[in-house]
């Protein structure tokens, strides 16, 4: 209950109370004052009586001083009654008085008194008695029924003002509890305690706290910031659950890998975020109190979804989720796989021709004219295994990044000029024609020897899959703030279909092609890791008309 309730109740009650005993006291004291007046104003009236009858023993006199309130008796000294000032009352049947304690105390005092109810009237009368001169007693007597009367008119103006009086403490105790409590009720903000000196320790212990439970919530807040940037960033997705499978957290890379269109908010439940068989398969096997983690493709991507029980002081309080996306490695295991079987295959085939050109050789069934020619299809398949073998390492040390680099400025232009002057023998010898349309001068950041063999590469290309009688146009210009280099063939073109994968390893549009002019599948691979490495992009237009590799870097 609230102090303000108990603090009212409690006043309320007491004004009550001392209504109450205010009003009941006030009416004794009331009933007592008013006795005390009444007896006294009966004994002066008694000796007044007793002196004129001690000068005029006369009965008239006597029933003359009675009146309505007050009622006069004459008796002997016997106790016997000579007058009585009732004409409702028959002397003759009225007993002895000898034995009334008033009687007894006037024959013996010469005065006396008494309160008890009267067996003539009935009703409760104060008696008076005085010793007369002549041996008499003259006795006076008032009922209290003025006294009822006067208090039963006073009851309904007494009970009003009660009631008034009540509402009025009520009015004041709600004021008063409301001001007690409005400086306990501000505790924080009075520090010093100045309403009440009692508070003051109270209040600078509660100042002192609140300062420190501020630092801690500020602190605390800061941790919760922090934990919920570094969730909110993580690239893996991250879920929370409580143990009635709703949100306490989840980050946007969960609802991205998840594929739903809700942010999963907190309270939400997770059959209403994600209905995916393979999360609700962990997550209740997680409930169990067992970690589960399996694998599944969600929108196109290879997710590991890992979920582990959440425990505080042994007892189970939730789930975490983490959504991870596999889906490079998966892809980088699938290509190391055809790596290894393409690499293995095309070592194959130069090493069983020159096993078998060798072991025809050494076996002497070969004529003397045809060792020559045998020796140099040897040659031939040892230079295709010695650059098959020096393109797979240039690979491998762009892929794992082993090998240094050195940048430097280098002129795109006069490079692919030295490129085209290099093949010109090549070009020659496939009817080819290579031209170069460069401005003056170009400049790049980059490493020379990767960048001469990345237009190497694709000029070599070029040359290889052209036309007898084509063309080979190396064009380099400068657009913006980059530096273009295209190579453009009139050859053979290349499929849409097979356009999205010419960069890939051992990747052959024509196999057949591919073998007779000697290429080794790795050249397009080289050169996209070359452009990668020089934050270039490289990028081609085909059709049946020809081809065109465009490189584009930021020029200096």
């Amino acid at each position: 209950m609230k102090l303000r309730k108990i603090l009212l109740k409690r006043f309320i009650i007491t004004a009550g109370v001392s209504i109450l005993l205010t009003a009941v006291f006030s009416t004794a004291a009331f009933w007592f004052i008013f006795s005390s007046s009444e007896k006294t104003t009966l004994k002066d009236y008694a000796n007044i009586a007793a002196n004129l009858y001690n000068k005029n023993s006369s009965y008239e006199l006597l029933h003359d001083l009675s009146s309505s309130r007050i009622r006069v008796t004459l008796l002997d000294g016997n106790g016997n009654v000579l007058l009585e000032s009732n004409d409702g009352v028959d002397v003759t049947k009225m007993g002895n008085h000898s034995n009334r304690p008033e009687f007894i105390n006037a024959m013996k005092n010469g005065y006396g008194d008494d309160s008890r109810k009267s067996e003539t009237l009935g009703n409760v009368t104060y008696y008076y008695a005085v010793k007369t001169s002549n041996g008499n007693v003259l006795r006076l007597s008032e009922t209290m029924e003025n006294g009822y009367s006067i208090f039963v008119h006073l009851v309904p103006i007494l009970f009003a003002v009660i009631i008034i009086v009540f509402i009025l403490c009520c009015v004041l105790s709600k004021r008063s509890t409301k001001k007690i409590i409005a400086p306990i009720e501000n505790l924080e903000n009075n520090v010093d305690g100045n309403q009440y000196e009692e508070l003051s320790s109270i209040s600078r212990t509660i100042s002192s706290q609140q300062k420190q439970i501020n630092k801690q919530v500020s602190r605390l807040q800061l941790e919760k910031d922090r934990i919920d940037t570094l969730i909110q960033n993580m690239s893996e997705g991250f879920i929370m659950l409580d143990m009635d499978k709703n949100m306490l957290m989840c980050n946007h890379s969960a609802s991205k890998y998840l594929g739903t269109d809700s942010e999963g908010t907190v309270g939400e439940s997770l059959i209403s975020f994600s209905r995916n068989e393979v999360l609700c398969e962990c997550v209740d096997k997680a409930f169990s109190g067992e970690r589960s983690s399996n694998e599944g493709n969600i929108n196109g991507r290879v997710l590991q979804i890992i979920a582990s029980p959440v425990y505080s002081n042994s007892e189970q309080k939730g789930v975490i989720c983490l959504i991870i996306d596999i889906s490079a490695k998966r892809k980088a295991e699938k290509m190391r796989r055809e790596f290894t079987a393409n690499v293995t295959h095309e070592l194959k085939t130069p090493l069983t021709s020159i096993s078998g050109y060798a072991e025809i050789i050494e076996s002497g069934i070969v004529a003397p004219e045809d060792i020559e020619r045998f020796a140099g299809k040897i040659h031939k398949e040892s230079g295709r295994l010695l650059s098959l073998i020096g393109d797979i390492i240039e690979l491998s040390e762009l892929d794992e990044n082993t090998r240094p680099v050195n940048y430097d400025k280098v002129d795109l232009s006069g490079l692919s000029r030295e490129v085209a002057e290099d093949l010109h023998t090549n070009a020659n010898k496939h009817e080819v024609v290579i031209k170069v349309n460069a401005e003056d001068k170009i400049l790049i950041n980059g490493n020379r020897n990767q960048l001469y063999e990345l237009v190497y590469n694709l000029c070599d290309n070029a040359i290889r899959y052209n036309r007898k009688g084509g063309n080979v146009t190396v064009t380099v210009k400068k657009e913006d703030e980059n530096a273009v280099l295209s190579v453009a063939d009139t050859g053979i073109g290349i499929p849409l279909k097979h356009q999205k994968r010419v960069f890939e390893r051992f990747y052959r549009v024509d196999k057949s092609r591919s073998k007779e002019t000697g290429g080794t599948g790795l050249g397009l691979a080289i050169v996209k890791h070359i452009a990668e490495r020089h934050d270039g992009t490289i990028t081609l237009k085909s059709n049946e008309n020809g081809t065109v590799f465009t490189f584009k870097v930021k020029a200096l």
